[in-house]
C-alpha cells in the first residue's frame, strides 16, 4: 500500500512538472523590417471585437517581444498591424506555432 502512494505521489509530482514546462504564454516578437512603415499599433480579434495591443510602437528596423499574457483559448486568432502611413489588412495565423512576425515593405510573413 505504502509503494502504491508513492507511485502516485511521484505521478503527480511528474505531471505538476510537464504542466508547467508546456504552459508558457504565447510569446513572438513583431520584426518592422520595413524601410518606410511605421508601426503604430496592434490588435487582435476575439469574442467579436478587436482589441489593441498598449505601448506597440515599432520604427523601421526595429523589433519587439509581444506576450499574449496567456496560452488558452483558440490557437487561431485574425490580427492587424497598424500603420502611421498605410491603411492595415488583417491576418489569421496559428498563435500555438507562431514565434515570429516580419513585416517588410511589401508583405508580412510569419514564422
Amino acid at each position: 500500500m505504502q509503494h502504491l502512494a508513492r507511485f502516485f505521489l511521484t505521478l503527480c509530482f511528474a505531471l505538476l512538472i510537464a504542466q508547467s514546462a508546456t504552459a508558457a504564454d504565447y510569446v513572438f516578437t513583431l520584426y518592422n523590417n520595413t524601410t518606410k512603415y511605421t508601426i503604430a499599433g496592434f490588435q487582435t480579434y476575439e469574442n467579436e471585437t478587436w482589441t489593441s495591443w498598449k505601448n506597440v510602437a515599432l520604427a523601421p528596423g526595429e523589433k519587439q517581444q509581444m506576450n499574449w499574457g496567456a496560452n488558452t483559448g483558440s490557437c487561431t486568432v485574425p490580427f492587424k498591424i497598424m500603420y502611421e502611413e498605410i491603411n492595415t489588412e488583417q491576418y489569421s495565423v496559428d498563435w500555438c506555432k507562431l514565434k515570429n512576425i516580419y513585416v517588410t515593405d511589401d508583405n508580412v510573413a510569419y514564422a
